[in-house]
C-alpha cells in the first residue's frame, strides 16, 4: 500500500497537467487543489485515488 505522500505527488504531476490549476497541497487524508477561476474548478475531479478532493479558488498567481 502506497502512503499518501506518495499518492500526493500523483496528485500534483496530474492536476497541474490542468490549465488554471496553480497548485496541489494536502492535510491528512485529503488532496488540496488550488485553482484560477470556478470554470477550471469544475474541471478538477471530486475524488483522486480513493481520497477527497477539496478545491480552493485562489485567482490568477503572479509573481511579485
Amino acid at each position: 500500500m502506497r502512503s499518501f505522500e506518495e499518492i500526493l505527488e500523483e496528485a500534483r504531476l496530474y492536476f497541474l497537467n490542468i490549465p488554471g490549476v496553480v497548485g496541489v497541497s494536502g492535510r491528512p487524508g485529503v488532496v488540496r487543489v488550488y485553482v484560477e477561476s470556478e470554470e477550471v474548478a469544475g474541471r478538477v475531479p471530486g475524488e483522486f485515488m480513493g481520497y477527497p478532493v477539496e478545491v480552493v479558488v485562489v485567482g490568477r498567481v503572479r509573481l511579485l
